[in-house]
């Protein structure tokens, strides 16, 4: 063992009955009994990287716990140098907190020197074993990235928030490269994103076409560019992003400002495209309104299938968390449910979090879960706040108020300065403030191309950017249509210019 690859002295000593050699979830569930610190650990750890770090980064590498040392090989050298550089000060700190008393041992982080074909301990003695390990090979020669495995279409909740959005994944990965090219999935944190576009990837690799598949973030992507840069390996880089038949690229509003980095993309969605090889997004926003995105980018972000999920309803939230409970070996009673979700803000991940740690409590305490342990652990129901539905009408008259027009000028063709400006900004506020469809929008405004919408709305973006002024405006004018007031207040300050 080389020094170079022990990187530091690190937590107190783990069971060395526990020293077969596992991936991490793995090792969880054949250690959990013995070592419930190891199983507190790699749970800590995942929550504190995030699902996809943790699939990405930590779930391929295979740990051994063994003489007063901790050995985490990794599969390649990128992926050693990767965690090394932006995880491994994480992973010590999770792991000294989850083991404080105890004979202190070193974090031994190196190569894996040739794969592993050994069954994992859960397919003993499972009939589907051979299928599976045939699987997995195809996973570990087909993809760029990593799939999470959990994450497929029938552990997906549907409902009125995601179903046209769960209806064309489905479609894609059916038909991948036939129908909706791209397909561009966007809308807030935590809300199935990331699920979905794994379920694409998991469903196509069911198949046995060998599809060569990519799944990773825009992060990612640019960290293996830029390591490809540095090497002299950018011919290698591109022949294997340029091949596959399906990528999927979560988080692409990382692209922003990174101008090289979009320049590659570009060149590699231009191969994958006229190949009518499958290509899916997903975004924080929808292109219009992404920043810092190439014209040429978004131009063919919205030339394929553009879908929103939504937060998820009372009752959609109370569904996925029985699930996960039950996927744990749980059944938790309605009113326990509904409590943790009277808790919890829209986001999944929140959800998942506040159901680990009621069972976490239930689990080690021998307890039932109750809603007086939930509050306990929990704290006080979250305040509910009325949720006030933005209309176009309301935009269109709050922006017409403030530019001293009526809403008939407003939506009317014509084309004088100051209606032309005040449409413009109309538009660009239906789409960011009342979230409202392009189509809807243009109907709305006297009939209009969705075409001269998309157009109004980059044009007053990249106006904002460049007018603090206006900048100002359009956030006040927000605020002012959010809260239901009326911006005549904002009269006293000046108004931007409306020349284009």
């Amino acid at each position: 063992m080389s020094s170079g690859d022990i990187l530091g002295q690190i937590v107190p000593r783990v069971e060395t009955r526990c020293a077969n050699r596992h991936s991490p979830a793995s090792k969880a569930e054949g250690c959990a009994q013995m070592d419930g610190e190891w199983l507190a650990a790699l749970s800590q750890l995942r929550e504190t990287v995030g699902e996809r770090n943790y699939a990405t980064w930590i779930e391929p590498m295979q740990w051994t716990c063994k003489d007063g040392e901790i050995r985490v090989e990794a599969p390649s050298a990128f992926h050693r140098q990767w965690v090394g550089r932006h995880l491994l000060k994480t992973i010590e700190e999770v792991l000294r907190r989850s083991f404080p008393q105890g004979e202190r041992m070193r974090l031994v982080l190196t190569i894996r020197s040739q794969p592993s074909t050994a069954a994992s301990p859960s397919h003993v003695g499972d009939p589907n074993a051979a299928t599976s390990t045939r699987v997995r090979g195809a996973r570990s020669a087909l993809k760029v990235g990593r799939l999470v495995e959990k994450y497929d279409f029938a552990s997906f909740v549907v409902g009125p928030a995601n179903q046209l959005a769960a209806a064309a994944a489905k479609t894609v990965a059916e038909t991948p490269g036939r129908r909706f090219n791209p397909l561009f999935v966007w809308g807030g944190v935590g809300l199935g994103k990331t699920h979905l576009v794994n379920a694409i990837g998991n469903e196509v690799l069911k198949r046995p076409e060998g599809k060569r598949i990519g799944c990773l973030s825009a992060e990612t992507f640019m960290n293996m560019m830029i390591h490809a840069l540095r090497t002299d390996k950018m011919a290698d880089f591109r022949e294997r992003f340029r091949h596959l038949d399906l990528l999927l690229l979560d988080d692409v509003q990382f692209l922003a400002g990174k101008e090289r980095t979009q320049e590659e993309f570009f060149h590699t969605f231009q191969a994958l495209a006229e190949a009518q090889h499958q290509v899916v997004l997903t975004s924080d926003k929808p292109p219009s309104l992404l920043p810092g995105i190439e014209a040429r980018l978004r131009s063919r972000f919205e030339g394929g299938l553009l879908v929103e999920v939504m937060p998820p309803t009372q009752e959609m939230r109370c569904e996925i968390l029985q699930r996960k409970a039950h996927n744990r070996g749980h059944t938790l009673p309605d009113c326990v449910v509904r409590a943790i979700v009277q808790r919890c803000g829209p986001s999944v991940r929140e959800l998942e979090g506040a159901l680990n740690r009621v069972l976490a409590f239930v689990e080690m305490m021998g307890q039932k879960p109750t809603v007086d342990l939930v509050e306990t652990l929990l704290g006080p129901e979250m305040a509910a706040e009325p949720v006030r539905e933005i209309g176009i009408e309301e935009v269109q008259s709050e922006t017409a108020r403030y530019f001293g027009i009526t809403v008939e000028q407003l939506v009317a063709h014509s084309r004088d300065r100051v209606s032309s400006f005040a449409r413009q900004v109309a538009m660009y506020l239906c789409r960011s403030v009342a979230s409202a469809s392009l189509a809807r929008i243009a109907a709305a405004f006297g009939g209009r191309d969705h075409t001269s919408v998309l157009y109004a709305i980059r044009t007053i973006e990249k106006r904002r950017q460049a007018d603090a002024d206006l900048a100002r405006t359009l956030d006040c004018l927000a605020n002012s249509i959010t809260r239901g007031g009326s911006p005549n207040a904002l009269k006293g300050q000046a108004q931007p210019s409306s020349n284009p």
